[in-house]
């Protein structure tokens, strides 16, 4: 009889973190503390230089709608050594660009490196590994992103003042590569059953699989519905890597933007396991709808905040505003898992998973534009605001055509 506990499942939990934690905490949500001091080095705007995350992000979202299956196809740690070689060479080889061009190309090469460990294997794999408490799974592992980005911020910033950005780049570079050694050393495979495991808890829901196996048709106003959703829910998220910008836009100090930076990513730990113990507790959907609303309000207090220029504001307006992540991170994968099954999984998610990227990617360009066309960051919120007003209508849409077996 095949093990469906052990603590193989949770190994695996572990070893995504850490992928997580190097992927996207490291190479995606702690760049934004380098967008002001490089953009002054090579005189150029910071949307001009935010360019390079978002070429860098929207080659994550091409590279990870390949992933799905190239995981089955090939075996997975050699891949993914290639991608943590990519992000962490193109990495401290921004340490030697002098040029916004060269930082794009750059950007691109650690985008595939991103797109090989980032949030589609990640995703599958957990999915693949378990089936009882996937949401505390799932939120545990894409937690150690925001764990990366609280931690490596303001560190990021500190070793900028202290030995200059291009060193940075190198010691970056560098923790990339250590984060990802324990998954490439430890052996593991992609699906329990190689290891004659099943996934955990698969024997006490086994009827419900049945039924959530059955293959859906994705050409639906359902799926159109949460393609809209997914895109406009992750063009808000790149308002994090702008947070240091925002603080010196009101005359703070660059340690109080790492230190709004490193709060948003307390936040964003602490709603990825919450959010997993709601979905776990009530279901995804409401999970989800919780979420939004606490993101709302965050915008609302980073609104006031700039107006007032009052700090506090800014402090608890950015750690409430870690919770765009646990949506954008955990609550879109258990959306699309509930609502297209597990067998749907890994060809739904693909393209969703390439939308996730698109928006981020758009929105930190954008914002840096929107900023130096404007002089402010008021303009940002409001449109955030609009976006998360249309996703709940759209969330709701998706919730009346849902019948409990795919989509409609």
């Amino acid at each position: 009889m095949m093990i469906n506990k052990s603590y193989k499942h949770w190994m695996i939990v572990f070893l995504m973190c850490c992928l997580a934690a190097s992927s996207i905490g490291l190479c995606t949500n702690a760049i934004g503390v380098f967008y002001t001091p490089v953009s002054k080095s090579l005189h150029v705007l910071k949307g001009t230089f935010a360019m390079h995350a978002t070429l860098s992000t929207l080659i994550t979202a091409l590279t990870s709608l390949k992933m799905s299956k190239l995981i089955r196809k090939y075996n997975y740690k050699k891949i993914l050594l290639i991608g943590v070689l990519l992000s962490s060479v193109s990495t401290w080889m921004m340490s030697y660009s002098r040029s916004v061009y060269l930082f794009y190309i750059l950007g691109i090469l650690r985008g595939i490196g991103v797109g090989i460990g980032g949030m589609v294997p990640i995703t599958v794999i957990i999915t693949n590994w378990f089936d009882e408490k996937h949401g505390l799974a799932t939120s545990l592992a894409l937690s150690f992103s925001g764990l990366a980005g609280a931690i490596f911020s303001p560190l990021l910033s500190s070793w900028i003042i202290s030995y200059g950005w291009q060193m940075t780049y190198r010691l970056m570079a560098s923790c990339i590569l250590i984060l990802v050694l324990p998954v490439l050393i430890v052996p593991w495979k992609i699906n329990p059953q190689e290891e004659g495991m099943l996934p955990y808890g698969y024997q006490e829901k086994k009827d419900t699989i049945k039924i959530q196996n059955k293959k859906v048709n994705l050409i639906t106003i359902s799926f159109i519905c949460m393609c809209i959703f997914t895109l406009l829910h992750t063009s808000i998220t790149g308002i994090s890597q702008h947070l240091s910008g925002i603080a010196l836009s009101i005359h703070l100090s660059a340690t109080s933007g790492a230190i709004l930076m490193s709060l948003t990513m307390i936040g964003n730990i602490s709603t990825k396991l919450l959010i997993g113990f709601l979905s776990d507790l009530l279901n995804s959907i409401k999970a989800v709808i919780i979420m939004i609303l606490a993101n709302c309000f965050s915008l609302g207090l980073l609104f006031l905040g700039v107006i007032h220029q009052e700090i506090m504001l800014l402090y608890i307006g950015s750690f409430m505003f870690g919770s765009i992540y646990s949506v954008g991170a955990v609550g879109i994968p258990m959306l699309t898992r509930y609502f297209f099954g597990n067998e749907n999984y890994a060809r739904t998610y693909s393209f969703i998973g390439f939308l996730t990227n698109v928006g981020s990617a758009s929105s930190l360009t954008l914002i840096g534009y929107l900023y130096d066309f404007t002089q402010s960051y008021q303009m940002v919120f409001i449109i955030a605001l609009c976006f998360h007003l249309i996703n709940l209508i759209l969330l709701v849409v998706i919730c009346l055509r849902y019948n409990g077996v795919g989509d409609k």
